[in-house]
């Protein structure tokens, strides 16, 4: 028999999702005070459970009883879907997991800087193509010179230079 209380485990669930009282509860339509209270052995209703159970994929057996596992299984949830969908590999789900748990605020200034690095990666491969470009304009340039009859020296304005 299980001992712990749906009080507790209102409790581990918030804290394995790393939300503050306040957080979670805003997630379900609630003050932090109103958790706290949950948390501390206060009535949980039946509409408090059923939000809990749908915003944070909760099996009500787990939160009401104690029994199986916290979680719905992953082959019947709607991020395993998307995971499957997009291919995505554990580490990446962990790391949508944890993007999805974020309150918004800490959410858009991850965003942010992704959105920096990823303009850093795509600054960085245009500049390589302009690279390779360059470097292949020179190349045919060389190649167009090599294959120039070869005459007198002289001096060229537009190039400062001797050229053949």
């Amino acid at each position: 028999m299980v001992t712990t209380s749906i009080n507790a485990r209102i409790e581990v669930l918030r804290k394995s999702m790393r939300l503050n009282q306040a957080a979670f509860g805003e997630k379900i339509g609630l003050g932090g005070g109103a958790i706290g209270k949950m948390e501390r052995g206060g009535t949980v209703t039946d509409q408090n459970i059923k939000l809990i159970c749908e915003k944070f994929n909760v099996r009500r057996a787990w939160l009401v009883d104690g029994e199986g596992e916290m979680f719905d299984s992953p082959e019947n949830s709607l991020f395993a879907s998307f995971a499957k969908e997009y291919n995505l590999t554990p580490a990446e789900q962990n790391v949508t997991r944890f993007f999805l748990t974020l309150p918004p605020e800490e959410r858009q200034q991850m965003l942010k800087y992704v959105t920096m690095l990823a303009d850093a990666i795509n600054g960085g491969a245009q500049d390589a193509a302009r690279i390779d470009a360059e470097v292949e304009a020179y190349r045919q340039e060389l190649e167009a010179e090599q294959a120039a009859p070869k005459g007198k020296l002289h001096r060229s304005e537009d190039t400062d230079g001797i050229i053949a």
